[in-house]
């Protein structure tokens, strides 16, 4: 049948041309070919660029350094205008920028993001069903937190206005599933990172009660107007936990005036110590998960302060002179000790703010726990039972929930027995006694819910606005900031790191006693997966 007859003319053109000359279709052939090649170079020009920016962004490099190092290879490293079109892609539409603030709607950044996903997993997302295209759910956690800044020499419109404290929103992606049985596509593999930390708003204020209650109140409400993410054919529905947050905005967000109250049961730190009564939890206040980067924090420092207090065995009552004077030399003995021994600087006020008592310093407080023992004179059994409910709580994967309950609520009557004299702190309280309870409510392993990105990405901001952000003017210098957060979080980037070998998971047999079988079994295939490479 011909070409023609059949309505495809345009193939019976070629056909037509090809048969004039012996040469003709080879001459079709060498220019095919030809083409073919110059799109092959076109592909991989693109794919450099990408590479491009990602050393850009993974080395933490300015506009100067990148051209610096584009000196020694022009050839090689594509000129800076091609990356400054890359990272436009990077980059939702910013809703608002001024001299005190810079954000993005909730519904941009979560389309963006979940574009930025699948044009990173193109090839996992093809083999998906229509269906299964259909039915993508993008699970995230999202929280605020305020601190301190560095102070400008910049003028603002308004002199009431001050860069003293800065007060952020953010969300990180945790898990892309699909389909009735909620099969796993994509899984973050460090949620606790600020690799996928997104930016949501940022605002040169103060944190207060009043300030992180309007904040809550702002994001929920975009949150509720959430509508689904099309992309190429592809629709996404998002899931937000609110579980990146601290004490101090649990506090605020269940309107606990006192921080000697837990806001779960209510009870005061009068009654922490009282096993015996049984208090009703609001179950709506379970769903902020635990804070683990503060509550290791705070586990290393209730330990601290009954140590401080061994010599008089006294909590809240008038000390005399003699009863100071034995706390205080008490305090001076384990200090000099940790430095000595551990080399850490423990319980000692920092200039302008807070004090030692970090995230580093409290996990080698635990790791050490035998020594530790020895220094403060707390039970040794003791602190390593509050190693493994930290260790257990933060390794990521799924907890028994009756084991853990049971082995909470043993710690907490070995605390009460030897040390009845000192209330456990309000954070010893609610993981000791609701531990298990909040586990039950999450969706995902309580160790992905943490709060340790957000942190992280205060000291970023600092960073940020000092070496990558314009200084004549404070617009400009929060545009710059803000497209920052972006870039260091974005999806196709991020997922471009390669990452680092580091040393298997090591969970004592305690820990691995309080995992489902399932993970724990997953948790060896890996391992031994590892071995044989």
């Amino acid at each position: 049948m011909k070409l023609r007859e059949t309505g495809k003319v345009d193939a019976s053109k070629i056909v037509k041309d090809l048969t004039k000359s012996p040469r003709r279709a080879r001459k079709y052939a060498v220019a095919m070919k030809k083409s073919t090649c110059e799109e092959d170079q076109e592909k991989s020009k693109r794919l450099a660029h990408s590479r491009a920016l990602f050393m850009f962004v993974e080395a933490g490099l300015t506009q100067a350094q990148y051209e610096v190092v584009r000196e020694t290879n022009p050839s090689f490293y594509p000129c800076y205008s091609i990356l400054k079109k890359l990272k436009k892609e990077c980059y939702p539409e910013i809703h608002r920028v001024t001299e005190t603030c810079a954000e993005v709607q909730v519904q941009n950044l979560m389309d963006h993001t979940a574009q930025r996903l699948i044009l990173h997993l193109v090839e996992a997302v093809e083999q998906l069903s229509e269906a299964e295209k259909q039915s993508l759910v993008l699970i995230s956690k999202w929280g605020c937190d305020g601190s301190q800044q560095m102070q400008y020499k910049m003028k603002f419109e308004n002199e009431a206005d001050s860069d003293a404290n800065i007060f952020q929103s953010s969300m990180v992606p945790l898990q892309l599933i699909y389909g009735p049985e909620r099969k796993i596509l994509w899984q973050n593999p460090t949620p606790s990172s600020p690799r996928y930390c997104r930016p949501i708003r940022i605002r040169f204020i103060k944190e207060t009660t009043d300030v992180t209650n309007e904040e809550i109140d702002y994001i929920k409400s975009q949150i509720t107007a959430l509508t689904k993410s099309e992309v190429n054919g592809f629709s996404i529905k998002h899931k937000m936990l609110f579980t990146m947050i601290d004490g101090k905005v649990c506090n605020a967000a269940t309107h606990t005036k006192s921080t000697m109250r837990c806001y779960i049961c209510g009870a005061t730190s009068l009654q922490f110590n009282d096993l015996e009564k049984e208090r009703p939890c609001k179950k709506e206040n379970l769903e902020f998960g635990l804070s683990l980067l503060h509550a290791r924090i705070r586990f290393f420092e209730s330990i601290l302060h009954v140590a401080y207090r061994l010599p008089v065995k006294k909590w809240n009552v008038r000390l005399t002179i003699e009863e100071k004077q034995a706390v205080e030399n008490k305090k001076k003995e384990i200090q000099d000790k940790f430095r000595e021994k551990l080399g850490l600087l423990v319980d000692i006020p920092k200039a302008n703010f807070g004090n030692t008592n970090d995230g580093n310093t409290s996990r080698r407080f635990f790791e050490n726990f035998e020594v530790s023992a020895i220094i403060t004179g707390i039970d040794v059994s003791l602190i390593y039972r509050l190693k493994v409910i930290l260790d257990t709580l933060c390794c990521g994967l799924k907890i028994n929930c009756e084991m853990f309950e049971r082995y909470c609520q043993e710690t907490a009557k070995l605390y009460v027995s030897l040390y009845k004299f000192y209330p456990m702190s309000p954070t010893l309280h609610k993981v000791l006694r609701h531990g298990a309870s909040v586990v039950r409510e999450a969706i995902l392993p309580i160790g992905q819910l943490s709060e340790e990105a957000a942190e992280a990405r205060n000291k970023h901001i600092r960073m940020f606005r000092l070496n990558y952000a314009r200084k004549f003017s404070r617009v400009a210098c929060n545009v710059d900031v803000f497209n920052r957060l972006l870039l260091t979080s974005d999806p196709v980037l991020t997922g471009m790191r390669k990452r680092k070998n580091k040393k298997n998971l090591s969970l004592s047999a305690d820990v691995l006693n309080l995992l489902l079988e399932s993970d724990v079994l997953n948790l060896s295939f890996d391992e031994d997966d590892e071995n044989e490479e």
